[in-house]
């Protein structure tokens, strides 16, 4: 299948997700039944990045992402860095993500998601690879660390919910943002009417599943699961909805969505790509 076609791409998930165990095969089944083609699986520490590795090989679809999650910074072991650089050499088609800064969580290391972070952009920028960023409240100090690294390369700000106000400084240097589908949640509007200041050709849509619940609208009753807990869960198929309610918000046909989505997530992948390393393949 391509993206000409009509088929989808989720920006952003964890596919590889504990929660999400149980169903995984379910929800494998119903992605490729709704057209879902790309699927961008990002680890978030050691402990997750074997799961993501076995979903890539396993699943054409599965662009796998390798990196160390803000909110995992302070459980490291010494040699995060060194088995980081092994994926990444085992995976030559991969990116580094979910990594970036978060001042929301309750006894955040600044200092430490600083290092972390920047070890990482190091090494996406020595690999040539994608990255997949996380931002909360700490969209000043992912601005400063950007301009200390004079770093001009295409990057992917996922679900943003920064100021309108820094969407032309992140631009210049590379920035991608996507929209999830948590958005449309009619108290979060605000968040979504920024992406009016985003060019098309920088907007791609991601579940973020098995987090970031759409609003009920959004959520159909055949694709709900459970976690053990019994907490509702994002499907990651709630991305043909996310692409039905992007499409009507920006007052465009589904089908020029679908292509816009394909072509800009073509765009980031093959410019952060070099040249020697390869472009990285899509379905």
């Amino acid at each position: 299948m391509t993206p000409g076609d009509g088929n989808l791409i989720d920006a952003h998930l964890h596919l590889q997700d504990g929660r999400l165990k149980n169903h995984q095969a379910r929800i494998l089944e119903t992605l490729r039944k709704e057209r879902v083609a790309w699927w961008g699986v990002n680890g978030t520490s050691p402990d997750d990045w074997s799961d993501v590795a076995f979903l890539a090989e396993s699943n054409q679809e599965v662009f796998p992402f390798f990196g160390v999650h803000p909110w995992r910074v302070n459980a490291l072991e010494d040699s995060w860095e060194e088995e980081l650089t092994g994926w990444l050499k085992k995976f030559p088609r991969s990116g580094v993500g979910e990594i970036g800064l978060d001042r929301w969580i309750r006894d955040h290391d600044l200092p430490r998601q600083r290092e972390v972070f920047a070890r990482q952009l190091d090494l996406a920028l020595v690999f040539q690879r994608p990255v997949a960023i996380h931002c909360l409240r700490a969209f000043g100090h992912l601005a400063e660390i950007l301009e200390e690294k004079n770093w001009e390369r295409p990057f992917l700000l996922h679900s943003y919910g920064g100021p309108r106000e820094m969407i032309a400084s992140f631009l210049q240097r590379g920035a991608y943002f996507s929209i999830s589908g948590y958005f449309f949640h009619e108290e979060k509007r605000k968040k979504l009417e920024v992406f009016d200041s985003i060019p098309a050709d920088r907007i791609l849509l991601e579940t973020d599943s098995p987090d970031m619940l759409p609003p009920e609208r959004l959520r159909r009753e055949a694709l709900r699961i459970d976690s053990e807990e019994g907490e509702e869960l994002n499907h990651p198929a709630n991305l043909v909805a996310i692409y039905e309610a992007f499409a009507e918000w920006a007052g465009l046909s589904l089908e020029t969505v679908v292509q816009q989505m394909s072509s800009n997530c073509d765009r980031w992948l093959s410019e952060s790509t070099s040249h020697d390393s390869g472009v990285p393949d899509r379905p």
